[in-house]
This record gives structure tokens, C-alpha cells and sequence, in this order.
């Protein structure tokens, strides 16, 4: 066996710091593979979102409740909180409610647009039937008849007595 100067000397010990050297250039090694494949970025992304969440939850406990109350109503996370995820089938079912108020409200615009255009069509056709009314009663009078015949070249004489009407 080789002897040594220092009298204090440890094989153990050496192994054990050489294999500390060993781990401490394993781990090196596994940090620089990190930093080249992009996981140490995505670690180092993770540490500052987790540093700002605490920080926005420091800043929230120092915060007064009814501000926080305020600033959830604006920002939508009252509707995260344990009390909106209670009534969230209330909230689906009021929510369907509206949809179909919606849709029967647009429904019955449709209805009473159609139903204007109807009555303004039947306003037109009934004029048109008076119109064509007239015509016809203006067609048929005793003096067009006898104008008509007077174009025609007959010649009819009104009766002089009055007609006898058989029962």
C-alpha cells in the first residue's frame, strides 16, 4: 500500500467528494440540456407566473372585501366562487328560458309582419271588388243598356204601361 504524507487521509472520503464532483457534473450536464432544449425557459416561465400569482394574492388579502367583491363582478371570477358553481344549472336553465323568449318574440314579429301585409292585401282586393262593383253596376244601368243598343243600330222603346207581375 502506498504511503501517504498527511496522516489524516480517508479513502472514504475521497471516494465520497468524488462522487459529489460526479453528481455535481451530472447535474451540469442535465442543466445545460435543459437550457438547450428549452425546458429551463419553460421552468424559469412557470417561477415568474407563479411569483406574480402570489403577488396578485398578497395584493388581494391586503385589498378591502367589498373591493374584491367589486373586482370579481367586473372581471368574471365571481363566476368561479363556490356560490355561482351552486346555481350554475339555475343560470343554464334561466339561460335557455331567454333564448326561448327570444326566439318566440321573433316569432310573433314574423306573425304580425305577415299579418299587416295580409290586411293591407285584403284592404287592396276589397277596394278593387268596389271598384269592379261599380263597373258592373254602371255596365248593367238602363240607360248603358239602352246606349248600347243605340251603338249596335236596335232600336227598343221602353214599355208605356206597367209591367204586370204573375204570383
Amino acid at each position: 500500500m502506498a504511503e501517504y504524507e498527511n496522516e489524516n487521509f480517508d479513502p472514504q472520503e475521497e471516494a465520497a467528494e468524488r462522487e459529489a464532483q460526479e453528481a455535481l457534473r451530472r447535474i451540469v450536464r442535465t442543466e445545460i440540456r435543459r437550457v438547450q432544449t428549452g425546458a429551463a425557459d419553460r421552468d424559469i416561465a412557470e417561477d415568474i407566473a407563479r411569483e406574480e400569482q402570489e403577488a396578485a394574492e398578497e395584493r388581494r388579502r391586503k385589498m378591502p372585501q367589498w373591493l374584491l367583491q367589486v373586482e370579481s363582478l367586473f372581471t368574471g371570477e365571481i363566476l368561479l366562487a363556490e356560490e355561482a358553481k351552486r346555481v350554475y344549472n339555475l343560470l343554464t336553465i334561466l339561460g335557455v328560458i331567454f333564448l326561448t323568449s327570444i326566439f318566440t318574440i321573433f316569432g310573433a314579429f314574423q306573425q304580425d309582419w305577415q299579418c299587416n301585409k295580409l290586411q293591407k292585401e285584403v284592404a287592396l282586393l276589397k277596394e278593387r271588388a268596389i271598384r269592379t262593383s261599380e263597373a258592373c253596376i254602371q255596365h248593367t244601368s238602363h240607360s248603358a243598356i239602352l246606349g248600347k243598343l243605340k251603338e249596335r243600330g236596335i232600336n227598343i222603346e221602353d214599355p208605356k204601361s206597367s209591367p204586370i207581375v204573375l204570383k
